[in-house]
């Protein structure tokens, strides 16, 4: 093994659940929400990505800017467990699964939801009309589609062309 992979090994022999309560302390107290964050190696140093994302608006280049520094500033308190890093801190794009959390401010927003019916994966496209605890309403074209909630899969926003 050599340094570079060594070094790896040793990140991700650190205490990752601890770091992660941490990330998800400082991201919270900003009045965001952690989605994820994970180590990939990158050229001679890793890189810890970082997503995050606002309950009521989609997070700002400058908010993710204002994390990136808060989240340094953590890491750096800790320099011998980071001596080296690089950090990514973005919001969550459009390939991303949407959390429950998130579909209050995506209603109204074209969607592809994938979900379970009869044992078979189905896809469905259309306007996010609502949601409850126990479904989720879709407009294609001129129907609305009822799905269980616990028959969803994951909800991806689609850009509108």
């Amino acid at each position: 093994m050599g340094p570079r992979s060594t070094f790896l090994f040793e990140l991700a022999k650190m205490d990752s659940v601890e770091l992660e309560n941490k990330l998800r302390l400082l991201i919270g107290a900003a009045g965001f929400h952690l989605l994820h964050s994970y180590w990939l190696p990158r050229k001679n140093r890793p890189q810890l990505r970082v997503i995050a994302d606002a309950e009521e608006h989609n997070i700002t280049v400058d908010e993710c800017a204002e994390l990136s520094r808060s989240i340094s500033d953590l890491l750096d308190s800790y320099p011998h467990d980071f001596p080296d890093y690089r950090l990514e801190v973005s919001s969550p794009g459009l390939n991303h699964p949407l959390a429950k959390w998130q579909y209050r401010k995506n209603l109204g927003r074209l969607v592809e939801m994938q979900y379970s019916k009869d044992g078979i994966v189905r896809s469905l496209k259309g306007d996010f009309v609502s949601f409850t605890d126990d479904e989720v309403c879709l407009k294609d074209d001129d129907r609305i589609e009822t799905i269980p909630l616990a028959s969803v899969r994951q909800i991806l926003v689609l850009p509108r062309i």
